[in-house]
């Protein structure tokens, strides 16, 4: 599933840049589902209470990648980086295990941009201000260790080419971690249109377990971990490992 007629890139930058849609969603819902949208604050309050410094995208990148050579620095792709966090606490779980990490974040949005490239210049980090496919497109062959994209992909409208881009700047051993919203979900099947997943203009793209998988079957990527818990039908969200595949 996907939107006809999505946003420009350069409307991206600024005009529906994530930083002013997000805070103009969740005004929103607030409005428009009040009990709900508390319902849903306290659910994520308590869920950060129980685990507080639980961010499953960063630790199963960090199951992926830490058996790997250890003798050079880690370089980390954050495609869609927002404010930097993300890249911030990868470095700081393999610094945990002596591991230099070079964090390279791709934004659209000019402010975020600033904002994350502020965060990860003191690591040695860098962010390029572009559209994903324009992004990775600087970067060399073979050159990123592991790719991230944290909620980024539903928001992209070209992901085969996105994808194809990434296999090519991905090393041979390299993973790519991901997360996206479940269009399978048990609450979009219960929720229909008002499912927290629907995000207009932002979201795009839509994806299941399966066309997911096909999409990185046709951008010549593998599926190499999707297991019960990373599309648990409980969740909005499900999360996937690629890895090359030719």
């Amino acid at each position: 599933m996907f939107l006809a007629n999505p946003p420009e890139y350069s409307q991206l930058e600024s005009e529906f840049a994530w930083e002013k849609t997000h805070f103009a969603e969740r005004q929103r819902r607030e409005t428009a589902e009040p009990v709900m949208t508390r319902v849903s604050s306290f659910a994520k309050n308590v869920k950060s209470f129980i685990a507080p410094k639980r961010n499953k995208i960063a630790s199963v990148a960090f199951d992926v990648m830490q058996t790997q050579d250890h003798s050079k620095p880690l370089k980390v792709l954050d495609i869609g980086c927002g404010w930097g966090d993300l890249m911030l606490e990868v470095h700081c779980r393999f610094a945990q295990l002596g591991r230099d990490v070079l964090p390279i974040g791709i934004e659209v949005s000019k402010e975020l941009a600033l904002l994350s490239e502020e965060k990860i210049a003191p690591i040695g980090g860098k962010v390029i201000c572009a559209n994903a496919i324009d992004g990775i497109s600087d970067l060399e062959p073979d050159s990123i260790d592991l790719a991230l994209m944290s909620s980024f992909l539903e928001h992209e409208c070209q992901p085969l080419q996105l994808l194809q881009r990434l296999h090519t700047v991905l090393a041979p051993n390299g993973a790519v971690v991901l997360k996206v919203p479940n269009f399978d979900c048990w609450n979009r099947l219960i929720r229909g249109r008002k499912w927290c997943g629907f995000r207009y203009p932002d979201h795009v793209n839509y994806f299941t377990p399966k066309t997911l998988q096909r999409l990185a079957h046709e951008s010549q990527f593998a599926v190499a971990r999707q297991n019960v818990l990373d599309k648990f039908p409980l969740s909005d969200n499900m999360y996937a490992v690629l890895a090359k595949s030719a």
